[in-house]
C-alpha cells in the first residue's frame, strides 16, 4: 500500500456550499487576478498558489467558483480545496466537505451540475483508486457518489467531459503504470470505456485530458521520463468531418500536466514543479493553442 501511495503522489504532480467561509479582498472574474500573455505565470500566489504542493484546478462554467487540489505536507494528504466568488469577494480556500482527504483532480461538468474527483479506497487491504462524483443541490453539493463500472474500481482517472455527456480520461484499467487517454461514451444506456486509436495513444504516458465542452479540441498531458522537460502537454483539433489532427506540442517552456481550458476559451491552467518539493498552478493566455489550430 506504500507503494501505491507513494507512486499516486509523483503520478499526481472544492466547494462546500453547506459552510460559511471568511472572505478574502480578492474581487472580479479569476480571482482578481491581472490577466497573462503568452508566458506563463503563476496563478493567484500566495492564495492558491503557496509554498504547499498545488496542482489540478477547474473553474465552475460561470466562474464564481475554483477548485484545486492541495497537498498538507504535514498529513501527506490531498484535499480538494474550494473559494468562491459570494457578495462580491472571493473567500478564503478551504477543503471541500464533500470530498475529504486523498481527494483530488476536480473537474465541473459543462452543465455545472455535477463535480468529480478522485480518491482511494481501502478494498481487501488494497489501497485502489476511484472517480467520484457529487451532484449540485440546494445546499451546495451532495455527498460524494460511486458512479459504477466502467469508471471504478482502479480503472479511470482524471476525469473531463463534454456538454453531450461524453467523458474523456485517463485509463488505468491495466494498472499503475499503463497510463493512457480513455473516452468513455454512453451506448444503449450502458457507458463504455474506450481507447481512442490514432493519432492518439501511439506513445506511452498519455494522460490527464481536457476535453473542450464542444469536443472542438483536447490537450493532454505526456510524460516523458529521462528528457527534459518530463511532462508536457499536448493539443489536437477536430476537423469537421470529426477527424483528429495530428497532436502538437504547447512549447511552454517548464515542465506542464494536468491542463484545463476555462469556459470562455481564454486562457489555459496547468501543474507545474516538482511533487516532492511543491508544485504551482500555472495560467497562460489560450492564443498559444489557436496559433496551432490547422487552416481549414
Amino acid at each position: 500500500m506504500k507503494t501505491i501511495l507513494k507512486y499516486l503522489f509523483l503520478l499526481t504532480c472544492c466547494s462546500t456550499g453547506n459552510a460559511q467561509q471568511n472572505t478574502t479582498n480578492l474581487t472580479g472574474p479569476f480571482l482578481g487576478q491581472k490577466f497573462p500573455g503568452v508566458t506563463p505565470e503563476i496563478f493567484a500566489p500566495g492564495i492558491v498558489s503557496t509554498d504547499k504542493h498545488e496542482f489540478s484546478c477547474c473553474f465552475s462554467p460561470d466562474g464564481r467558483e475554483f477548485y484545486f487540489t492541495r497537498m498538507l505536507q504535514e498529513q501527506r494528504q490531498n484535499f480538494v480545496m474550494f473559494t468562491s466568488l459570494i457578495d462580491g469577494r472571493w473567500t478564503e480556500p478551504a477543503p471541500a466537505t464533500f470530498a475529504g482527504p486523498f481527494t483530488f483532480e476536480p473537474f465541473v461538468t459543462p452543465d455545472n451540475k455535477s463535480i468529480w474527483f478522485q480518491t482511494g479506497k481501502v478494498v481487501d487491504g488494497q489501497l485502489l483508486m476511484y472517480s467520484m462524483y457529487s451532484e449540485r443541490n440546494e445546499q451546495g453539493w451532495s455527498e460524494a457518489k460511486d458512479p459504477g463500472e466502467p469508471f471504478n474500481p482502479m480503472k479511470t482517472m482524471h476525469i473531463s467531459a463534454t456538454m453531450e455527456g461524453t467523458f474523456y480520461t485517463t485509463d488505468i484499467s491495466g494498472g499503475m503504470g499503463t497510463e493512457s487517454l480513455g473516452i468513455i461514451r454512453k451506448v444503449n444506456g450502458k457507458y463504455i470505456l474506450e481507447k481512442p486509436g490514432p493519432p492518439f495513444n501511439t506513445v506511452e504516458k498519455q494522460q490527464h485530458p481536457w476535453i473542450a465542452p464542444d469536443e472542438s479540441y483536447i490537450i493532454f498531458t505526456v510524460r516523458r521520463p529521462g528528457q527534459n522537460p518530463v511532462s508536457v502537454l499536448y493539443c489536437s483539433f477536430r476537423n469537421r468531418d470529426g477527424k483528429w489532427s495530428d497532436p502538437v506540442e504547447l512549447k511552454l517552456g517548464m515542465d506542464a500536466g494536468q491542463p484545463y481550458v476555462s469556459y470562455d476559451g481564454k486562457y489555459l491552467f496547468f501543474t507545474s514543479g516538482d511533487p516532492k518539493q511543491g508544485s504551482d498552478i500555472y495560467w497562460v493566455s489560450a492564443k498559444i493553442i489557436n496559433e496551432l489550430k490547422p487552416k481549414e
